[in-house]
């Protein structure tokens, strides 16, 4: 794998997720997601964030929010549409201020909506997919993100019918489609063990991004204290995960990315087959 890069495949799905970014611990973290093209953090800033429209800020730390005025800045240079910005509520005032204030200093105005989201709440971000917020566990207000894919199928009340009855239905009005929603990709962003208790569905995503920050016994207290992961949690929950991906990321600088290599196929081999690392650029 590629630094900086990861491609997962589903089963069920019309091809490839692939998944941008860069990720290390209190430096910086962010993710551009294809399809639609949104933005799971901004990390420090990134030119590769100019084509997204949707930012979802999931907590106001700065190694994941700090260079949103940038990418607001360089989208209103290219003249691009005016970029979408969702962010915990509780933070959304400072939020504001933070990019009038880059306004202010770039005598620029900016292009550019804030839309504060609570636990369950949904944006449409492209036709047929939507981002759900979610709960996590991290020590300020902080949200994971859901992207669900719905899908159009025959309604169950139809199933079973000629075609040539189907096309009698369909040309007299009657509505023979339901529309389902299948979750599709799982963000996690900072949170400690928590998050499982708080929003299991995370074991059932194709795709789950999960933090995994620290490594050694000894960081076990730091990870507590400040609510990130430790990959014994992972550990302790290897038989609950049913992802056909999880993308580990967050790795704090105590450990290089071969420790954490190393790890997984030492602490996950139920889950090693499953793994991809997100790295540093």
């Amino acid at each position: 794998m590629s630094s900086g890069r990861v491609e997962v495949r589903i089963e069920s799905g019309p091809g490839a997720l692939r998944i941008e970014g860069s990720s290390r611990a209190g430096d910086s973290t962010w993710l551009k997601i294809h399809p639609p093209g949104l933005a799971f953090d901004v990390g420090r800033g990134s030119l590769q964030l100019g084509g997204s429209r949707d930012l979802f800020v999931s907590h106001g730390h700065l190694d994941h929010a700090l260079g949103l005025p940038f990418a607001i800045s360089q989208r209103t240079l290219h003249e691009s549409a005016a970029t979408r910005v969702f962010c915990p509520a509780e933070i959304a005032e400072d939020v504001r201020a933070f990019v009038v204030a880059s306004e202010r200093m770039e005598r620029v105005s900016y292009r550019w909506e804030l839309f504060p989201l609570a636990v369950g709440d949904r944006v449409e971000v492209a036709r047929d997919l939507v981002v759900e917020a979610f709960p996590v566990d991290h020590v300020v207000p902080s949200l994971g993100f859901h992207l669900l894919r719905k899908k159009h199928r025959l309604a169950a009340a139809y199933q079973g019918k000629e075609p040539a009855e189907l096309a009698a239905l369909r040309s007299s009005g009657v509505a023979i489609e339901e529309t389902v929603e299948e979750l599709w990709l799982s963000y996690c962003a900072d949170t400690g063990p928590g998050v499982f208790d708080l929003e299991p569905r995370i074991f059932l995503s194709p795709v789950l991004i999960l933090e995994c920050t620290f490594l050694s016994s000894e960081l076990r207290d730091r990870a507590v204290r400040y609510k990130h992961m430790h990959i014994d949690e992972i550990a302790a929950r290897a038989e609950s995960f049913e992802n056909q991906a999880i993308v580990l990321q967050h790795l704090s600088h105590r450990h290089s990315f071969a420790d954490l290599e190393r790890a997984v196929e030492e602490k996950l081999p139920r889950l090693a087959a499953r793994i991809q690392i997100l790295r540093a650029l």
